[in-house]
């Protein structure tokens, strides 16, 4: 994969890609451990800034990144957190001569102009003379929930266009809803300015993976078939089914189908389910109930009559009432379409919903 990817944007005809998948399904492990040190041996400078880390201040990471590939020069595999540094440049910027240090969390709101023209001397800067720097771009479809980051999306436009063969870029993203904002609006500034490509599911080769290591490591091993099992229920994810592999092993008395357990309460009270479950109104709760049991047409008289049902109304709730909460739990990323159909993003959010919220609509 890393290598079909690195050969789209280093010989191909793509100046960018985007890569669509959940959170929390290996994108950034893609990133970080298989396509930076891959492209940074074959000769290419790699950059990584992640937008989920410090959405607050998306200049001052994009600015700190590239600074440290240029000061550094070895791929880092990882990035910094904005609250642990100061950005300090040296010259004519901001009206000032001499040194300047920003920091970060001051970076919000309106965007100072000369840094925008920095960010431009920069990605100038590193952009590659033989070979095109790879740029990854983790949770991009952050820069969009912020009307303020139109001047650096558009910045950032125009920079990689300059650079077309000395700059190639991968844009991740979690969010279907943030990334059409990003890529697929016909007025957005990257409007058809990349490439999809998907991040494919692991299969039963990363279960054989993690049961290989379990058995040199543990006395007691669980079945394969039950491993198998808990793969499928945790819908294929690898973080969480890493998260179950670890359980087990700190907990050897426990069987997979209670260290399951332990995974699914613990994932539950970190992603705050239960708060998101109670920030819903009614018939929020009722739209949420049908995707999570499976339902793909939330408009359909049927469903809008059992709603209705549901919620003690003599009338069923309309389309729009329906579409409203739809977008609503979209904007919060909570819902998109798949293929034409409604669904929720997190499947494991739609299985505590099935198991902890009362009954399913029919």
């Amino acid at each position: 994969m890393a290598a079909s990817v690195l050969a789209l944007l280093a010989d191909g005809p793509a100046q960018a890609l985007t890569m669509f998948a959940p959170r929390r399904t290996g994108k950034t492990e893609f990133l970080l451990k298989d396509l930076g040190p891959l492209a940074e041996k074959r000769g290419h400078r790699v950059v990584y800034a992640s937008f989920w880390q410090s959405p607050q201040s998306p200049l001052a990471t994009l600015l700190h990144e590239l600074e440290a590939s240029l000061q550094g020069g070895a791929f880092a595999g990882g990035a910094r957190s904005p609250a642990a540094w100061k950005l300090r440049f040296a010259g004519k910027l901001l009206g000032a001569k001499a040194e300047v240090e920003i920091d970060p969390s001051t970076l919000r709101g309106k965007l100072p102009t000369d840094l925008l023209l920095y960010l431009d001397h920069l990605l100038h800067r590193v952009s590659g003379k033989r070979r095109p720097a790879i740029l990854m771009f983790d949770e991009v479809q952050e820069l969009a929930k912020d009307g303020n980051n139109a001047p650096l999306i558009a910045a950032l436009r125009t920079s990689l266009d300059r650079r077309s063969d000395a700059l190639r870029t991968v844009f991740t993203g979690s969010s279907q809803a943030g990334l059409k904002a990003m890529f697929g609006a016909r007025e957005a500034p990257f409007f058809h300015f990349a490439t999809p490509v998907d991040l494919p599911s692991l299969g039963e080769e990363f279960v054989d993976h993690l049961f290989q290591t379990f058995k040199k490591t543990a006395r007691h091993t669980p079945r394969r078939r039950e491993l198998l099992s808990a793969f499928d229920q945790l819908h294929r994810n690898p973080y969480l089914f890493r998260a179950l592999v670890e359980t087990l092993l700190l907990n050897p008395h426990l069987t997979a189908a209670e260290g399951l357990l332990q995974v699914r309460g613990r994932v539950a009270d970190e992603l705050g389910y239960p708060n998101t479950w109670l920030g819903f109104n009614p018939l929020q709760q009722a739209v949420a109930r049908a995707l999570a049991a499976g339902g793909r047409n939330p408009f359909s008289k049927s469903f809008r009559e059992a709603a209705g049902r549901e919620l003690g109304e003599t009338a069923p709730p309309s389309s729009s009432q329906i579409q409203a909460v739809l977008r609503k739990m979209e904007r919060l990323g909570l819902a998109g379409r798949e293929n034409g159909d409604w669904a929720l993003a997190d499947p494991e959010f739609g299985a505590w919903v099935m198991q902890n919220a009362g009954n399913e609509l029919p």
